[in-house]
């Protein structure tokens, strides 16, 4: 059978190519049901299949979403890439992926690169220090901040509760009986979510009246271990709880905490941001700060969608769409970790 056009379907139809087309592109305007169901059932007949190439020349779209992932290495961006890729599909998109490997200067460079390939819109989980960049690009073009916030603001944000959760973290250890906190962290405050969870935990401490403090677990090896010993060792006596910043620095402390070995003292309690299968059995099931990443990535993709709507619908309107700061809730599994 030779490959149907629009004019064919059009023929069947009894409508006017014009009228497909609108339907075709979810611009139905003011057609009737009648017609939309008679349109919908000649395609359904002939299997008819718009070349994307073609409606995408005509739509000035081309169905492309730019990523720019900080960290590749930690857990939660692998999970989050998948979480962006399954949504995007869904609306009929394709990613275009860089990492950045917490590179400013990479992370400018992917903004340029994927601008240039012609992506509809970006998504960027920023390493930080671009700000400048990052507003500079969505002025050109739909942009939503993946779980980094930028310094000014402006710019569409997607995140978890942060504070709530880390707030949900000290409750655990407190009841399980922790006298002195620390909440370990990465060397670098680049990130504005460990930031935001540092102060988090700031606040905490002190509307509770708690002693503790934000430690640097420096990335592996025998530097991480002895500042995790000497950490441990200053609260002698005491009766210790853990909080590990993310999933990467778990990893660390899972690691050096393997090393110390016997030197742990009693009581110690842990717990940690980000689910993954471990945590089910490291510690007998450490207690977890679970962000909803399939609902992150979701509402990423939703609200990229609906600027990408706005600025191929609308010329000139996309500064009306007014930006957001979307906070997804987490929630707290607890575990042997922290039980008395």
């Amino acid at each position: 059978m030779a490959q149907m056009r629009i004019k064919d379907i059009a023929a069947e139809a009894g409508v006017s190519p014009a009228t497909v087309s609108r339907y075709l592109n979810n611009r139905p305007g003011q057609m009737t049901e009648e017609t939309r169901a008679r349109i919908a059932a000649v395609i359904e007949r002939t299997g008819y299949r718009p070349r994307a190439a073609a409606r995408n020349l005509r739509s000035s779209r081309t169905n492309l979403i730019g990523v720019i992932l900080a960290d590749i290495a930690n857990p939660f961006s692998s999970a989050m890439l998948e979480g962006l890729s399954s949504s995007a599909a869904a609306r009929g998109c394709s990613l275009m992926t860089a990492i950045s490997g917490n590179d400013p200067a990479k992370e400018a460079e992917s903004l340029v690169r994927l601008i240039d390939a012609g992506v509809d819109g970006l998504v960027v989980n920023t390493c930080g220090g671009n700000d400048e960049a990052i507003a500079a690009a969505a002025g050109r073009l739909p942009v939503v901040l993946l779980d980094r916030d930028v310094v000014d603001g402006g710019v569409d944000l997607v995140t978890s509760n942060n504070r709530e959760l880390v707030a949900g973290l000290v409750d655990a250890l407190a009841a399980a009986g922790s006298e002195r906190l620390c909440l370990l962290t990465e060397a670098s405050d680049d990130s504005p979510v460990r930031r935001e969870r540092a102060e988090a935990f700031a606040d905490e401490l002190s509307r509770r009246g708690l002693a503790g403090e934000v430690v640097t677990l420096a990335d592996g090896g025998a530097t991480g271990v002895g500042r995790l010993d000497e950490t441990i060792r200053g609260y002698a006596g005491k009766k210790l709880g853990l909080i590990a910043v993310n999933g990467l620095v778990f990893l660390r402390l899972t690691e050096a905490l393997a090393q110390l070995g016997p030197s742990l003292p009693a009581g110690l309690k842990i717990a940690t941001f980000d689910d993954y299968p471990w945590n089910h059995v490291l510690f007998g099931g450490v207690t977890t700060a679970a962000q909803d990443t399939l609902t992150i990535a979701e509402r990423v993709v939703e609200r990229l969608s609906e600027r990408i709507d706005v600025v191929t619908t609308t010329v000139g309107e996309a500064a009306k769409l007014a930006p957001k700061r979307i906070e997804i809730p987490g929630h707290i599994e607890h575990r042997a970790s922290t039980s008395r």
